[in-house]
C-alpha cells in the first residue's frame, strides 16, 4: 500500500521523535547528580578484660553509589546503594548478627555486605519567604548533633530511615521539621536480630535563628517500637537546644550550646522511665581554631529507669564504650566532662587535628568511671585532590571503676567523586 505525501511527511515525524526521545531522555538524566565514594580504614579495637582476651581487627573498604534526578515539576528522586567488604583481617564481633558474631572480640560495628542506603521521592515547591520540602522513603536523617537521632558518618554501614519527612522553611527564619518513621536500618546491619527494627515513630523540630548568633531548637521524638524484645526502647522525648557560634569578629567567635532533654516511657514500654539531658558547652573560635570545655549529663536511677539513645551514633568518646547508658553496682547514668580542641595544622592547606579530654562519672552519685584521650589527623591532600583525604584517629581509656583500660585506632583514606 503506498502512502500519501501528507502520510509520509507524518510518518517520518513520527520516527524522527522516537530517534529524538532516547537523546532527550538521556540530556535529562546528564542534568541529574552522580555520587560515588570509597573509603577504606584500617581499624584495631583492644580491651583489656577478662571477657576481651582477643583484640579486634578490621580491614574494610566502604563503597557507594548513588544518582539524584533533575527536578521535574519540583519532584526528584535519589537511589544510593553502599557496601562494605574485607579488604585483610575482619576478626571483630557484631552484636546479634549470626555470621559475624565472635564472642571474645570487642565490638567493630562494621558489618560485611551490601544494601539500599538511600531510596527516596522528594517534591519542593517554594514561593516568597515560603518553601515546602515533602521526602519520603529511605533517607539519611540528622536531629541537630546527632545525640538522639543520626546517621554514623564514621561507621562504615551508614544507619537510614523508612521515613516521610516534612520540612517547612517560614519567614522570620523560622523553620519546622516532621518526620514519621516506620524503620530503622542501623548500622550493626539487616543480618543482626535487631538491625532492621520497625516501629510507630514521630520526630517533631521547630527551628530558630539569627545568622551568626544563636540557634534555637525545640524538638521532640516519640519512638514507639514495635517488637516486643525491643519494647524497654520506646520512649517520649521533649527537648530544647541553644547555640551559637556568635560572631564577635571577622576572626574571632563564642562558641556555646545549652540543651535539655526530658525522657519518659512510651509506647509499650514496660518500664517507668523519668529520666533528664542536658547539655553545656562554652569556648571560642580563632582563625579555625576552636577550644571549649563541656558536660554531658545523661540521667540514671536503675537499670530500667536511664535516659536512652537507640537512633545515635556513639558519643562520650571514641572508643565507643559509653554508646549505651551506663550502670555499675548501684550506680546509674553518665556524666562526661571534656575539653577538646580542633583547628588547622601550619601552613599546610587541608591539614587539621583533634583533640578531645573526657573524664568520666556516674550521674547520680559521681562513681568515678575512667578516663579517655582521642586525638586524631586528617588531610584532605589538596595538592593532589580535594576530594582525597586521609588519616587517624586514635583513642585510649583509663578504667577506674567501669571496664577495663582499652586502646583503639584507625587509618583510613577516602575519595569522593
Amino acid at each position: 500500500m503506498l502512502m500519501s505525501a501528507e502520510n509520509q511527511v507524518v510518518a517520518g515525524a513520527l520516527v524522527a521523535e522516537e530517534k529524538a526521545a532516547p537523546t532527550n531522555w538521556l540530556a535529562i538524566l546528564k542534568q541529574g547528580k552522580l555520587t560515588a565514594s570509597a573509603r577504606y580504614r584500617y581499624e584495631i579495637f583492644d580491651r583489656d578484660e577478662p571477657a576481651y582476651p582477643q583484640a579486634s581487627e578490621a580491614s574494610t573498604l566502604r563503597l557507594a553509589l548513588g544518582y539524584e534526578t533533575p527536578t521535574f515539576y519540583g519532584f526528584s528522586a535519589l537511589a544510593e546503594y553502599e557496601g562494605v567488604y574485607a579488604l585483610g583481617p575482619s576478626d571483630y564481633n557484631i552484636p546479634n548478627d549470626p555470621a559475624q558474631h565472635k564472642p571474645g572480640y570487642p565490638n567493630i560495628l562494621d558489618p560485611l555486605g551490601s544494601e539500599l542506603n538511600q531510596g527516596w521521592v522528594s517534591w519542593k515547591w517554594k514561593e516568597a519567604d515560603y518553601q515546602v520540602a515533602l521526602t519520603a522513603g529511605r533517607q539519611e536523617v540528622m536531629l541537630n548533633d546527632g545525640r538522639f537521632v543520626s546517621v554514623s558518618f564514621w561507621r562504615q554501614n551508614h544507619q537510614s530511615l523508612d521515613a516521610a519527612q516534612l520540612k517547612l522553611d517560614l519567614p522570620h527564619e523560622f523553620a519546622l521539621t516532621y518526620a514519621y518513621i516506620g524503620q530503622v536500618h542501623r548500622v550493626v546491619g539487616g543480618d543482626a536480630t535487631d538491625g532492621q527494627p520497625t516501629m510507630n515513630s514521630h520526630l517533631y523540630d521547630l527551628r530558630w535563628k539569627r545568622n551568626n548568633v544563636i540557634n534555637i531548637s525545640a524538638y521532640g521524638l516519640f519512638l514507639d517500637y514495635q517488637q516486643p524484645a525491643l519494647y524497654s526502647n520506646s520512649t517520649r522525648t521533649l527537648g530544647l537546644r541553644v547555640e551559637g557560634p556568635w560572631k564577635l569578629a571577622p576572626d574571632w567567635a563564642l562558641c556555646y550550646t545549652a540543651e535539655f532533654a526530658q525522657q519518659a516511657d512510651f509506647g509499650e514500654n514496660p518500664n517507668a522511665v523519668n529520666a533528664n539531658y542536658w547539655l553545656g558547652e562554652l569556648g571560642f573560635s580563632f582563625k579555625g581554631h576552636t577550644l571549649k570545655g563541656g558536660v554531658a549529663w545523661l540521667g540514671g536511677r536503675s537499670l530500667t529507669d536511664k535516659l536512652s539513645t537507640p537512633l545515635a551514633h556513639p558519643f562520650n568518646g571514641r572508643t565507643e564504650l559509653f554508646a549505651a547508658n551506663p550502670s555499675v553496682g548501684r550506680s546509674h547514668g553518665l556524666e562526661a566532662d571534656y575539653l577538646t580542641a580542633t583547628g588547622p595544622i601550619g601552613r599546610i592547606p587541608g591539614l587539621t587535628y583533634n583533640l578531645t579530654f573526657y573524664d568520666y562519672h556516674s550521674a547520680n552519685d559521681r562513681v568515678h568511671y575512667g578516663s579517655e584521650l582521642d586525638g586524631g589527623m586528617s588531610w584532605k591532600v589538596k595538592p593532589v585532590c580535594e576530594k582525597w583525604e586521609v588519616g587517624w584517629r586514635c583513642s585510649k581509656y583509663w578504667a577506674d571503676e567501669l571496664f577495663g583500660d582499652a586502646l583503639r585506632y584507625a587509618l583510613y583514606t577516602s575519595f569522593t567523586f
